[in-house]
């Protein structure tokens, strides 16, 4: 194993100890035997080695290019992707998520299936190294690919080697865990390791090495596995590029070659890779990315790459879908959508879901699979693991595009401005609300400077606020442009699937739903059925609703009592207090002691001193868990009190 310091990647302290002078034979003298002017010279090993140790240095390293290609062949191409996680209050979900992930069966081979591996083990523990990683100040997370992978015969060992090299270069040794995933036309090692060195210590990796370095120590262990790569196999390679709906080694030679007027001139190209170059261009015109002006002439669409990247995006979702519907038995396995959660104007998706996971390899964006009532299988991004609902499957919900309509405080800052002749201040602010509270202020301030770094408002000498007669249009136009960075909004409709809520004592999903219109298929078909089945039960314990015309307000009721009183009977044991209904009017005071979700909804439970009951819940009650409450009941509503005046209505 050859040490980091021997292989070029230096610090940048390091490199100029290396740096010859401009005059190499200029003298440095000192008393004879003594350590002179400079002291005794120290290896290039030393020097290196110590440059990396050392506490400050680490974040100073320098990595020189390699040359790619020699005269006899040249280095294996390995991709490493690198992520850096800092650990926060809800990372320990998103971790968890994550391990879930890369452990997953469809992803490894069969013996395999559920398994991690470390330095010694083949199904190392990785609960133990999450609660390690929680209590750090952050973990490393590496995907390794290397591009002649499915030629080597188990990619465990080069991982192995590859950790042990990455131990001998960083100075210490590492808690990580590992699998390989062969769901892709190429074998891929995925890495999580510990943020702490062996003395406890954080461990801080160089930038220049998780850039470059990491990938040259892979590009050499495979290199040393299957030889050098030859001049033949980079030509079938590059073949093999021509026709690819993603981004290629061609298209980076093309991107830096184009004009500021987005010109690409073929003669630009070496002429021993002319031919491949334009049969490439002509795949690119084929996709729309490229217009041929005239003989050797192209004029390149200005984000070629980004739309390359996206179809490649979207061929690994659909393949994602299709392993979701496999053995369905329908024909949707082509009826394929991907939810635009960007499209303000896009209608919403209600459905079961199939299938969720973890939207690409590098981040801990979760998805799901919806199987709509209109017989679309639909692909959905959510938000970050953790952040999101545990979804099983079968659970109904609604999507929909996130709300992009202006806040709540751009109306406030344009009802004051409109008042004071165009002019927003925290003063103002107070003036007209001498009820907002500094913090409540504040959040209207930190609102228009986002908006003044998108160019929608400006701001005085004075710190006040000008803001234009159509400021609430230009609010608008920033939630539109920050669409794609938002997540989709996700309402769970009901966590119980169809078959439970067919003779479900309650208010269910099923009742409140229309029936599917047209002719139903897929999970509409199945909706159609199972309220077929719910109507029936209902009659069968009095309740007789004709088909399309849902339940009456006296039925729901009465549904929703014997709920809460199916409730009463399982609590009751837990509690060592009897049930008593929640009155149609009048006060409940009591202690909030938890929530409880059942088919009707999600509700509180209120203790008393010699009963209890059970009342609509909030998410405001949760800060109140313990302590007392009161509220007043109209007309099935409940307005609360909560603490020092605080009131809400449900």
């Amino acid at each position: 194993m050859v040490p980091y310091a021997q292989s070029g990647l230096l610090s940048a302290g390091a490199a100029r100890m290396s740096t010859p002078p401009e005059n190499p034979f200029t003298p440095r003298p000192g008393r004879i035997r003594s350590s002179g002017s400079g002291g005794r010279a120290k290896t290039y090993l030393t020097r290196m080695t110590k440059a990396l140790s050392s506490a400050g240095g680490v974040r100073r390293t320098t990595l020189p290019a390699r040359p790619r290609v020699g005269p006899h062949g040249g280095q294996r191409r390995v991709i490493v992707k690198a992520r850096v996680v800092r650990m926060s209050a809800s990372s320990a979900a998103a971790l968890a998520a994550h391990i879930g992930y890369i452990r997953r069966d469809a992803a490894l081979e069969e013996k395999d299936r559920g398994k991690l591996f470390d330095a010694m083990t083949e199904d190392a523990s990785a609960s133990d190294l999450v609660k390690s990683i929680t209590d750090d100040r952050h973990h490393f997370r590496f995907i390794v690919s290397p591009e002649d992978g499915a030629e080597m015969a188990d990619l465990k060992p080069f991982v192995r080697d590859l950790v042990s090299q990455m131990e001998a270069d960083l100075g210490t040794r590492l808690e990580w865990v590992g699998a390989v995933h062969h769901d892709t036309g190429r074998p891929h090692g995925h890495l999580v390791i510990r943020g702490r060195r062996e003395d406890g210590s954080d461990l801080v990796m160089p930038r220049a090495y998780i850039s470059h370095g990491i990938r040259e120590r892979a590009e050499d262990l495979v290199t040393l596995e299957l030889g050098p790569e030859t001049r033949l196999e980079q030509e079938r390679k590059l073949q093999s590029d021509i026709a690819a709906e993603r981004v290629t080694k061609i298209d980076h030679f093309i991107a830096r070659q184009v004009s500021p007027e987005h010109e690409f001139r073929l003669k630009d190209s070496p002429s021993q890779y002319r031919t491949l170059h334009a049969a490439r261009l002509r795949t690119l015109e084929r996709l729309g990315l490229a217009q041929k002006l005239g003989a050797g002439l192209w004029q390149m669409r200005e984000n070629f790459r980004e739309v390359l990247q996206g179809l490649s995006e979207r061929h690994d979702i659909i393949k994602t879908m299709n392993r979701a519907l496999a053995g369905r038995g329908d024909r949707r396995l082509d009826a394929d959508v991907i939810f635009d959660k960007s499209d303000p104007d896009g209608r919403g998706v209600t459905g079961a879901v199939l299938q969720t996971g973890l939207a690409g390899e590098e981040h801990d964006r979760t998805y799901a699979i919806i199987d709509s009532l209109d017989g679309r299988a639909v692909f959905v991004e959510l938000g970050v693991a953790g952040e999101v609902e545990e979804l099983k499957r079968g659970v109904i919900v609604t999507v929909s595009p996130p709300n992009l309509e202006p806040k709540a405080s751009d109306i406030t800052i344009d009802r004051i401005a409109r008042a004071n002749d165009g002019i927003y201040s925290a003063s103002l602010h107070q003036a007209n609300d001498p009820r907002s509270g500094p913090e409540y202020v504040a959040a209207h301030v930190r609102r228009l400077e986002a908006l003044r770094r998108a160019g929608h408002v400006e701001r005085t000498a004075e710190a006040d606020w000008k803001i234009p007669p159509d400021y609430l249009d230009r609010a608008k136009a920033y939630e539109r442009a920050q669409a794609r960075f938002r997540s989709a909004q996700l309402l769970v409709r009901s966590e119980l699937g169809l078959k439970g809520q067919e003779s479900a004592l309650g208010i269910t999903w099923l009742d409140e739903t229309p029936p599917p219109s047209g002719v139903p298929i897929g999970f509409g078909e199945e909706v159609a059925e199972a309220q077929v089945k719910r109507r029936a039960f209902l009659a069968g314990i009095g309740m007789n609703v004709e088909a399309g015309t849902g339940l009456s307000a006296a039925q729901k009721s009465k549904l929703l009592k014997r709920d809460l009183a199916q409730a009463g009977r399982f609590l009751s044991e837990e509690i060592g207090k009897p049930y008593s209904p929640a009155p149609e009017r009048g006060h409940v005071d009591g202690t909030y002691r938890e929530p409880v979700s059942r088919v009707s909804g999600k509700f509180a439970v209120i203790e008393r001193q010699r009963d209890f009951t059970i009342v609509p819940w909030r998410q405001v009650l949760e800060q109140r868990r313990g302590m007392a409450v009161s509220g007043v009941v109209t007309g099935g509503r409940i307005s609360w009190t909560l603490g020092r005046g605080i009131g809400m209505a449900k």
